[in-house]
């Protein structure tokens, strides 16, 4: 048998093992749905345990309040929850700036602007309110990042989920950020 002969042969018996299945990938999260991921982290309530990314504090419970009204309304948020007593301010959710929207703050950075026109994003904004012990109050905004995500009507039978839902993604903290600065700067006028 002649040298050639031979490094075929043993080119095609060492290429045998290679070829047919994939076997184990080498990331296995390439072998996942795009949604599986814990259900807690999906909840807005997770996030909004978190620590707060910034806070601002005041000695007028009022002044506070209608300062994080008024910001809220300026970054075109609808009030949607006020409750004095246990100090909470929700806005509805509203979908999130798109990149020919110039005009709106509630996504600046340019990651954020071209996710939120790749799909459905929506952002609620909540703001807590808490007294301290020298008397002054603190609101701590925390806004929640949230995706569409729709069930297609030929897997609606099989899935027990409602056609359209919301999951939380994560926090913007960098809006949240911008909201206290904007809080800052109405208390001092």
């Amino acid at each position: 048998m002649s040298v050639l002969m031979r490094t075929c042969w043993a080119v095609a018996f060492l290429s045998i093992p290679l070829a047919g299945c994939i076997g184990k990938p080498r990331n296995p999260a390439a072998t996942q749905p795009a949604t599986a991921i814990d259900p807690a982290i999906a909840e807005p309530a997770y996030w909004l345990s978190r620590p707060a990314a910034a806070e601002v504090t005041n000695p007028e419970f009022k002044r506070l309040w209608d300062a994080s009204e008024a910001v809220a309304r300026q970054y075109l948020f609808p009030i949607d929850l006020r409750d004095y007593r246990q100090g909470i301010l929700k806005t509805e959710p509203v979908i999130s700036k798109q990149w020919f929207e110039l005009w709106r703050k509630d996504a600046g950075i340019a990651k954020d602007v071209a996710e939120d026109s790749l799909g459905a994003i929506r952002r609620t904004i909540h703001f807590q309110f808490t007294r301290n012990l020298d008397g002054s109050y603190t609101v701590t905004p925390k806004v929640v990042v949230e995706r569409e995500s729709r069930v297609e009507p030929k897997y609606a039978t099989e899935i027990q989920k409602p056609p359209l839902y919301w999951y939380a993604l994560r926090r913007d903290t960098a809006l949240e950020a911008k909201l206290a600065a904007s809080i800052e700067s109405k208390l001092k006028t």
